[in-house]
């Protein structure tokens, strides 16, 4: 692709609600909404650790990941929560 072809289409991209709805929330915001989204996730679940454990024992690469991205995620998360409280 070209570079101008590029460029519209990422002005296209940026122009859509979507991307712009994000793009306007806080980090805590967006932090807020991935916890939100992963609590409803771990509903399916007698608990998160299980569900994290299921998606690690997936033999899908994807599901291994996707553990792996979610357990560093939520220990960044309750990193940030300890230390506003300790602030």
């Amino acid at each position: 692709m070209r570079i101008k072809e590029i460029e519209a289409k990422i002005a296209r991209l940026e122009a859509s609600p979507r991307f712009s709805g994000l793009a306007r929330l806080s980090d805590a915001e967006l932090d807020r909404q991935i916890v939100a989204g992963l609590n409803d996730m771990a509903s399916e679940w007698p608990s998160f650790g299980a569900m994290v454990s299921s998606l690690e024992a997936s033999p899908m690469p994807a599901d291994k990941e996707l553990a792996g991205q979610i357990e560093a995620f939520i220990a960044d998360w309750q990193a940030q929560q300890r230390q506003k409280v300790v602030q």
